[in-house]
């Protein structure tokens, strides 16, 4: 069995081959990715994330479009044009050029509907970076003239900051002036914090209009973006490679809970370990021949139906508690209709107000915790926020929602401290569970139902995701787990048993999550001290037994080198691409350390886990 978890290992190692070719001129450089542009950078200075151009059907997915020629023309600029097809019964032509000038950036889009086009969305899309930008002086120039002094909003709003507006102007750093034009149609931005993306996006339309709309056949469509800048000084750039603990504040380590699909639970002892069984029971269908029969602390998520009063729907979960053997430690109760998103703005559904439930919980279920949030993202619950009669806020975490790329995905972990803030914020430093954290999606509040993954390639709104098994998947988690501790993080929920976000296959043979699973319950009680990150480098101090370790990951494809100061590295496991297969191997452990002689050598995705001797 381990042969078979290693060809399947390095199967999907060669299906997930990602391949960016890196450009510049005298001032910009940049990664091309297939039709995208991704870390563009301008004197050495990241302006943007990415650079898109995208056509959305009428149920928000992305038309793959073809590519009916290509041309690039390189001297003093950076030239690439695309002749691209969209659709297949509904037809859409463009000619796009992307144009890199000594000081500006040019986004041009010419194209005509051959047919009648239902669409909610056509147009560039341009990816802020966080870093520089989070609380910078903002100019918005709306449709009608009018100017309004803002700023990057460092709270995560639930709508989108800046509505309808055809120029943005701002200064990074007090010393770069970006100046950005929109012709064509208004633009609009939202704040993709919401679904950990480490980024503000800017795209044409606006979401306040009416969706989808139609575009009829013959007409023309004409789109450019515009972006100037200019260097007011000389700008340094320190070292980044200096890697700083926080000695100010200690965490205590979370609790680790794992979630089951089933009572019926393997004879395992790491699943006998974990803190609690997530369990999710859908009370709007029939749940009769559901049983439990664990001592196990659960955290039930309830679904129930909005239509019912809330009372006699409480009753129904009491009653099946109360039939079975639950050992009922934390409850979320979720009308089902939540697992579907509502825009701000827009017209929500008629549904009790979520106090009601948890106010009755609180009397039903008077020895448990009574869970807030949503079964969903943060986005969700940002949108629907917690007022009272509850213990714990809940929110789950997948990074695939708009970029699925290994660059999109190994971004998210900046993200976590600025969610983080703003529900510490709207819930009054309430204790925060999050949970499941998987690459995969277990729901799409987004569309009708999520996408079926059977080509096994990097998707958004998937149902499992093929780096699940990878390295990636290990130190993605990782990452995100170190970003996540803070004094209201207590509870975190990683993967299920089974299943595609499973630790465990059919057989019970042990996948890779399985393994770094164990290795966080071990290191239960102890006390830790956060790195602050540098470089995508993360790190915690880990005091257990009166033992000091240090835990680190290089969420990043590039190696790094870090200097930590006062860390004896010599005694360290290390986790990478280059020794991945030992995870298959049935004695593996973080805990067996080797010595090493180059320790602050970070490889590409690296996992590093030392021994303070």
């Amino acid at each position: 069995m381990i042969i078979n978890q290693y060809q399947n290992y390095m199967y999907n190692s060669k299906l997930l081959e990602e391949k960016f070719i890196k450009k510049s001129n005298n001032n910009f450089t940049l990664l091309k990715d297939n039709l995208f542009f991704r870390n563009i950078t301008f004197q050495n200075f990241q302006i943007l994330k990415m650079i898109s151009f995208l056509v959305r059907d009428k149920n928000w997915n992305n038309y793959d479009p073809k590519i009916l020629n290509y041309e690039e023309n390189f001297d003093t600029s950076l030239e690439y044009i695309f002749d691209l097809e969209y659709g297949i019964d509904e037809i859409l032509k463009t000619r796009n050029v992307i144009l890199f000038s000594e000081n500006s950036i040019t986004l041009s889009s010419e194209g005509e509907f051959l047919t009648d086009f239902w669409t909610n969305r056509i147009g560039f899309n341009l990816l802020i970076p966080l870093q520089n930008h989070v609380g910078s002086n903002i100019i918005v120039t709306k449709g009608n003239d009018l100017k309004e002094k803002k700023k990057f909003p460092e709270n995560i709003k639930p709508d989108q900051p800046f509505f309808k507006f055809k120029n943005l102007a701002y200064t990074l750093d007090d010393s770069l002036l970006v100046n950005i034009n929109f012709e064509g149609i208004l633009f609009e931005m939202e704040d993709q914090r919401n679904w950990g993306d480490a980024s503000y996006k800017i795209y044409s339309g606006s979401l306040l209009n009416p969706f989808p709309y139609l575009e009829k056949g013959g007409s023309n469509f004409s789109q450019t973006v515009k972006i100037d800048l200019e260097n007011k000084k000389q700008r340094s750039f320190p070292s980044k490679n200096i890697l700083k603990i926080d000695h100010t504040t200690s965490y205590k380590f979370p609790k680790i809970g794992i979630k089951i699909d089933s009572p019926i639970l393997p004879d395992d002892n790491l699943i006998k370990n974990f803190d609690y069984y997530y369990y999710l029971i859908d009370f709007t269908e029939d749940f009769k021949n559901v049983t439990s029969r664990s001592e196990k602390k659960v955290f039930l998520v309830a679904l129930v139906d909005h239509a019912n009063d809330p009372e006699e729907e409480l009753t129904k979960v009491y009653n099946f508690i109360a039939e079975n053997t639950i050992n009922l430690d934390k409850i979320l109760i979720c009308p089902k209709i939540y697992l579907n998103s509502f825009q701000p703005a827009g017209e929500w559904p008629k549904v009790p107000e979520l106090n009601e439930y948890y106010k009755i919980a609180k009397k039903i279920f008077s020895n448990s915790q009574i869970v807030s949030g949503m079964v969903t993202n943060f986005t969700e619950l940002n949108r629907k926020r917690p007022e009272m009669f509850y213990d714990l806020v809940s929110f789950s975490f997948t990074p695939i929602v708009h970029d699925s790329s290994d660059f999109g995905v190994l971004n998210t972990p900046e993200t976590i401290p600025y969610i983080l803030k703003t529900l510490k914020n709207f819930s009054k430093s309430t204790d925060v569970h999050i949970g499941p954290i998987s690459i995969g999606m277990h729901f799409n509040p987004y569309g009708e139902s999520l996408v079926s993954n059977k080509k096994k390639i990097r998707l958004e709104m998937a149902d499992s995701d093929p780096r699940h098994d990878q390295l990636f998947s290990l130190t993605w988690t990782l990452a995100i787990f170190i970003q996540s501790i803070n004094k209201e993080s207590k509870f975190f929920t990683f993967n299920s048993i089974y299943g595609h976000h499973g630790i465990l296959n059919k057989d019970n043979t042990k996948r890779p999550l399985y393994h770094l699973n164990n290795f966080l319950i071990s290191l239960t009680n102890s006390e830790i001290f956060k790195f602050n990150p540098v470089n995508e480098v993360y790190g915690l101090k880990i005091v257990l037994n009166d033992k000091k370790y240090y835990l680190f990951v290089n969420s990043s494809k590039q190696k790094k080198e870090i200097i930590i100061p006062e860390i004896n590295f010599s005694n360290q496991y290390k986790l990478n691409l280059k020794n991945y297969t030992d995870i298959f191997n049935n004695d593996f452990s973080f805990f067996n350390f080797k010595k090493d002689t180059n320790p602050y050598a970070f490889e590409p995705l690296e996992i590093k886990f030392i021994e303070d001797k």
